[in-house]
């Protein structure tokens, strides 16, 4: 859903998995809630200074779930989530939805 910029609908399946999950998951599950939240705001409001605030909120909880935590490429989501505020404070009005990262995941394979 984030990734089809469905960023209230992410928002909430999260929630709903956050409810469910064991305390170690839960701040990279905040993590998740806040870029949801702040996507949402930028396209549906197209404010900058708020989400870009709550991006780099989510990029600290990211920090102990580095490289890959939960099939999710970790890493490589917090570089483009950064270079992604950085563009939209100096660009401001001008930042466009259609450069919000998406969320890649690694998937796991087992040889024989």
């Amino acid at each position: 859903m984030f990734n089809e910029g469905r960023f209230f609908e992410s928002h909430e399946a999260w929630e709903q998995f956050y409810q469910a999950t064991e305390a170690a998951n839960k701040p990279f599950l905040e993590g998740l809630i806040q870029l949801a939240a702040a996507f949402r705001i930028f396209s549906e409001f197209g404010e900058t200074r708020g989400p870009v605030r709550m991006i780099r909120q989510a990029l600290i909880r990211f920090e102990p779930y580095q490289p890959l935590f939960l099939e999710v490429r970790v890493k490589e989501l917090c570089g483009a989530v950064e270079a992604w505020a950085k563009q939209a404070e100096s660009a401001g009005d001008k930042a466009s939805v259609s450069t919000v990262p998406m969320i890649r995941t690694q998937r796991f394979g087992f040889l024989s």
